[in-house]
């Protein structure tokens, strides 16, 4: 019995949060990449990232998060009773992230210079142009040895590590907010209000029931719905039974 946990944002940064690091943990595994011949998904999957945070003002979010919660936690060390020493390597792990970042160039600006990249990506918002008809340049890209394909899928995930690690440390940080708790859904149906530090709800259930949840909401409040999910025609119906769940509201 596997537990999964569903990730439901109440707002547009989180939501681009989760859509960053969903998408770098896709990329995690370079090495593996040429072993498992996945460098089409790779590239599906890069220039996606890169049309994300090419849209939006993340270096800024992600600036603004990171200070706030340094703030937070040296407010933290005036309380009694606090691991002081452990405050404060959080503190200084928070301030290398931020100083990264705040070093960093434009994040994705340095791929508008490399020829290789721009003249693939536009061919891959192009349903099947992927053939060596379409692109004989990656295509002899891809007949090169393992460990040419291999620097060169670390170069280009390289400048992406500091944007990782920050979103990573925001996201950490947001789901650490409150913990998971037992909840019931009457009727499969579950309503709470949320107060204006809530961003993210989240819901453990097991991969051994038929069903999942499903989430409505915004800012102010939020619904959750149990949806029965059925193999044989793949359609999904409202829940009706009660069901117990954990969720945190952070």
């Amino acid at each position: 019995m596997t537990q999964v946990i569903y990730e439901f944002p109440l707002n547009e940064k989180v939501r681009n949060y989760l859509r960053v690091e969903h998408l770098l943990t896709l990329l995690s595994h370079p090495d593996k990449t040429c072993d498992q011949h996945n460098e089409i998904q790779f590239f599906r999957d890069f220039f996606t990232l890169l049309d994300l945070i090419e849209r939006i003002d993340l270096r800024t979010e992600l600036l603004r998060d990171l200070s706030s919660y340094s703030t937070t936690l040296n407010s933290w060390l005036s309380y009694p009773n606090i691991d002081v020493k452990r405050i404060e390597l959080i503190i200084a792990m928070v301030l290398s992230v931020s100083e990264k970042l705040k070093a960093s160039k434009r994040i994705g600006h340095e791929f508008k210079s490399d020829r290789f990249l721009t003249a693939i990506r536009q061919r891959f918002s192009i349903p099947g142009a992927t053939c060596s008809f379409d692109l004989p340049k990656l295509h002899y890209w891809l007949s090169l040895d393992k460990n040419t394909k291999q620097q060169h899928l670390n170069q280009w995930l390289a400048p992406m590590m500091v944007l990782k690690d920050a979103v990573g440390t925001a996201l950490q940080f947001i789901r650490n907010r409150d913990e998971l708790t037992e909840v019931s859904a009457k009727n499969g149906f579950y309503q709470g209000i949320a107060d204006s530090k809530v961003e993210l709800i989240r819901v453990q259930s097991t991969n051994s029931t038929p069903y999942y949840p499903t989430l409505s909401g915004n800012k102010y409040r939020y619904a959750v719905r149990f949806m029965a999910f059925s193999e044989k025609n793949n359609e999904s119906v409202a829940v009706d039974d009660t069901i117990s769940f954990l969720m945190a509201s952070c």
